[in-house]
């Protein structure tokens, strides 16, 4: 018996059977589906929230920071051009201006003063520079969805987009936390949750 099925896959042993290929195609579709799901599910009406130590600077609509381009550049596109935001931060009090090109920092920074910059393009949004010791901020990835932020710690700086994703919704964990039941009690133990207990 062993000797049929060794020869039946000796026999298919090098070709793609049908069922393969189904397979293939099926994960391709649900690869494609996903993907157009995301670009699809961002809704219009994102605006850029920038705040500092809990406090918000601004809030403008993405729309209205992007510029593009008059050759009609299309976008994400090299020739397309950013709008850019300097963050001062002078005896204690942040304020944001919006430039056309990129300012000249040593002329618009006065000594002793802190900044950030802020670079909008399209739809993505990214830290161009920063005098903050760590650079995580610069290093960051460019954010484009709703929901997601750049984090400037040492200038106490939040930037974020909202408005472009579901943010009724509360993420995993807080489904978790409102299906199981009990949520927590006063002796800071999270029994049904699963999350953590204290000695005492």
């Amino acid at each position: 018996m062993s000797e049929i099925i060794e020869k039946n896959n000796r026999k298919e042993g090098g070709r793609i059977r049908r069922a393969d290929i189904c397979l293939m195609a099926f994960f391709l579709l649900l690869a494609l589906g996903s993907f157009a799901w995301a670009a699809m599910s961002r809704k219009e009406g994102q605006s850029l929230r920038i705040s500092c130590d809990g406090e918000v600077i601004e809030e403008v609509a993405l729309a209205q920071r992007e510029r593009h381009d008059p050759a009609g550049a299309a976008r994400g596109s090299a020739s397309e051009t950013a709008r850019y935001c300097l963050l001062l931060y002078v005896n204690g009090r942040a304020s944001c201006e919006w430039y056309g090109d990129r300012p000249d920092l040593a002329a618009a920074v006065s000594e002793g003063n802190s900044y950030n910059l802020l670079a909008v393009s399209g739809a993505h949004v990214w830290m161009e520079a920063a005098d903050c010791r760590d650079q995580i901020c610069v290093h960051h990835i460019p954010i484009a969805g709703g929901g997601e932020s750049i984090i400037c710690l040492p200038h106490k700086l939040a930037v974020e987009i909202v408005g472009g994703a579901d943010t009724e919704t509360p993420d995993g964990m807080a489904k978790v936390g409102e299906t199981e039941g009990e949520t927590g009690s006063d002796n800071g133990t999270f029994r049904n949750g699963g999350g953590y207990e204290t000695d005492g």
